[in-house]
């Protein structure tokens, strides 16, 4: 039996955020469509959050797929100071059914980092314990991806750069 673990990392944007077209910025959106691709393949979920120029990341799995695909990641050109906050073995996931969400929730985010006495969203200042805390707060944000319009969907659907993968089919 494989291990089941959680990775969580934050890094900085490599490229200057352009103004948010249907809740997600466009190179944002394009990195969305690939992960979700690729996720979906190794039987990798998670959850995305980009703000303030970071971005903050979960990839639930196999120890062996999460690390191959943390791996790819740390490789991207698209940002730096990619920088691991936890990792520890998981007994089930918090994102099963997503390939990859994406939560729009600065508010709540923002309520996070002031409640812990940071002026932004920094998340390479991050503890492990403030890591797993916004994990645990996305997990709690039942509404839809702001990448399909808040809609839960299942596999692929043609339509447009924004009609890609949000939740995956989960068989019962």
């Amino acid at each position: 039996m494989s291990e089941l673990i959680r990775l969580v990392y934050a890094s900085q944007a490599a490229f200057k955020p352009a103004p948010v077209k249907q809740g997600v910025e466009p190179s944002v959106a394009r990195i969305l469509m690939q992960s979700r691709r690729n996720n979906s393949h190794e039987n990798i979920g998670g959850v995305l959050y980009f703000g303030d120029g970071y971005f903050f990341q979960a990839l639930e799995g196999d120890r062996k797929a999460v690390n191959q695909t943390y791996q790819r990641i740390a490789a991207d050109p698209r940002h730096r100071d990619v920088t691991i906050l936890s990792l520890k073995t998981i007994p089930h996931r918090l994102f099963a059914d997503w390939s990859m969400k994406y939560v729009p929730v600065e508010q709540a985010v923002r309520e996070f980092v002031r409640s812990r006495g940071y002026p932004h969203f920094a998340p390479l200042q991050f503890q492990e314990e403030e890591a797993e805390a916004l994990i645990k707060l996305f997990h709690q944000q039942r509404s839809g991806d702001a990448a399909d319009g808040g809609k839960k969907r299942g596999w692929f659907r043609p339509g447009g750069l924004l009609s890609f993968w949000g939740r995956r089919s989960v068989a019962k």
